[in-house]
């Protein structure tokens, strides 16, 4: 899974708002094959299941289906300017997984490791201080490329 895309300083007002933000930066950036409204739906449909957020203010949505090729398998992360209330937890911090149903193993192994570098409170203070799209992918992808 490849870390491709990131969302500084995102305002929405809800959880709901963020998904269909990050759906809408996927389908721009990474995955044209599918609509916002699809790639929204197999967030939410996961997030429906339980909440993926963390008593650490991050969340980690992710949609793992047949419709995509492993080749299509992202990460997005996303900081925002507000944390929303999502599941029982406050957010600032979203990481979500878009992967493929043939390699669930894959979407494991990126889930631990994005977990990882989110646990890390002064790693989590950083991505926040990020202004810039750039800033954020770039440290977010060394911190991951260091918990390999």
């Amino acid at each position: 899974m490849s870390i491709d895309s990131a969302c500084a300083r995102i305002e929405s007002a809800d959880h709901t708002a963020v998904l269909a933000k990050i759906a809408d930066r996927a389908r721009r950036t990474l995955v044209a094959d599918f609509t916002q409204e699809w790639l929204l739906g197999a967030l939410q449909t996961r997030e429906q299941i339980a909440s993926t957020s963390t008593p650490e203010g991050v969340a980690f949505p992710h949609a793992i289906c047949d419709e995509f090729q492993p080749a299509n398998s992202r990460v997005i992360v996303a900081t925002l300017a507000h944390p929303v209330q999502w599941g029982t937890h406050r957010v600032a911090i979203v990481v979500a997984l878009f992967g493929s149903k043939a390699q669930p193993w894959r979407h494991v192994r990126t889930l631990a490791r994005v977990a990882r570098v989110c646990s890390q409170a002064d790693v989590r203070q950083c991505l926040m201080e990020c202004a810039t799209d750039d800033d954020l992918l770039s440290l977010f992808m060394k911190e991951c490329n260091s918990h390999e």
